[in-house]
């Protein structure tokens, strides 16, 4: 009797490999360390002006919906990054929450940030993450500029 025995290898990105080269979506609780692992990259990435990042970590279809509403797809956003002027001197997460079900998972935080000119403030954001092309992809993002506390928006 013949055994074929498999062995699978777990990716970053909380995936599992078999010899046979086939890609398995994550379980939950490796879905949900990549996920966060993740979402700290975009933070950095959107603090550092990294357009490369979100080039490989956007799919294709992404729709962003930006603080004042705007709606953009993958190329605007990316031209977006590439052509800001001024960066920011800070971006930090707060408040992560992380909830995965099956090959998606959605991602909601808190982003306090302050511009190179001194401009402060805090953007909430919900990520929505799909397991494409075996790895996680931000599939769309809202991002939600929180009124001053002066009331200023």
């Amino acid at each position: 009797m013949r055994r074929t025995v498999l062995l699978l290898v777990t990716l970053a990105s909380g995936a599992t490999t078999n010899l046979a080269g086939q890609c398995e979506p994550p379980r939950p609780a490796d879905a949900m360390t990549a996920v966060h692992a993740l979402n700290q990259q975009y933070i950095d990435a959107a603090r550092e002006g990294d357009a490369a990042w979100f080039e490989r970590h956007l799919a294709e279809d992404v729709v962003v919906v930006l603080g004042g509403g705007a709606r953009v797809l993958k190329p605007e956003f990316l031209a977006r990054v590439r052509g800001r002027t001024s960066g920011y001197r800070s971006m930090t997460v707060r408040d992560v929450t992380v909830r995965v079900y099956g090959t998606t998972a959605q991602v909601d935080a808190d982003a306090p940030w302050e511009r190179s000119d001194g401009t402060r403030g805090v953007s909430r954001y919900i990520d929505s993450w799909a397991w494409l092309d075996c790895r996680w992809q931000v599939i769309s993002a809202q991002i939600t500029l929180l009124p001053q506390p002066d009331g200023r928006e």
